[in-house]
């Protein structure tokens, strides 16, 4: 499961089971793209940036979850490089408030990690946006919809979730090392 995550996973009658195991210490484990895990014994116990995605034209998305094994709540960031603001959106995962899981072959797609807010709009409604996903038309599109729980704009490259901090900017210097054009 991706930059150290102490998880046992294992299969039960034809789904994903998912275990945490307790950490006993707070560690910091950096991946590959930007991806950032900060574990620690508290609640919640796991706080991390997945990879950075380059989308074109300087903007950069990355995903912070807060939780583990379909649990917690995700947000989705937009950072654009070029003017070092950005929008970001999510809620809980698998929560009351997340739109259901879209279907293939009548079943639905979830992965272990679960589906929020933040993977139905990174599938449905961020090829929708005019002009490509903008953080100004990713914020008022989350606006308008009604299941987004939370959203809001990002005025510096440095994003917090409970109380651990993450660098946007990363995902700008590997994609944009020269700067965006």
């Amino acid at each position: 499961m991706g930059i150290g995550i102490g998880v046992s996973v294992m299969a039960a009658s034809g789904a994903l089971a998912c275990s945490p195991i307790e950490p006993t210490r707070a560690e910091v484990h950096r991946g590959e793209q930007c991806a950032l895990t900060h574990i620690q014994p508290q609640n919640p116990q796991f706080v991390r940036a997945l990879e950075a995605r380059d989308l074109g034209g300087g903007i950069v998305r990355q995903v912070i979850h807060n939780g583990i094994c379909g649990s917690g709540e995700r947000i989705v960031t937009y950072f654009d490089c070029a003017t070092r603001t950005g929008a970001w959106l999510g809620g809980p995962v698998n929560g009351h408030d997340a739109p259901p899981a879209p279907l293939i072959g009548g079943a639905p797609v979830v992965s272990i990690e679960g589906y929020g807010i933040d993977d139905a709009f990174m599938e449905i409604e961020e090829r929708r946006l005019q002009g490509g996903p903008r953080p100004e038309a990713v914020l008022a599109r989350a606006q308008a919809l009604p299941w987004v729980a939370q959203s809001g704009p990002i005025q510096s490259p440095r994003m917090v979730m409970d109380g651990k901090r993450f660098d946007l900017n990363c995902g700008c210097k590997l994609f944009y090392p020269g700067g965006v054009n």
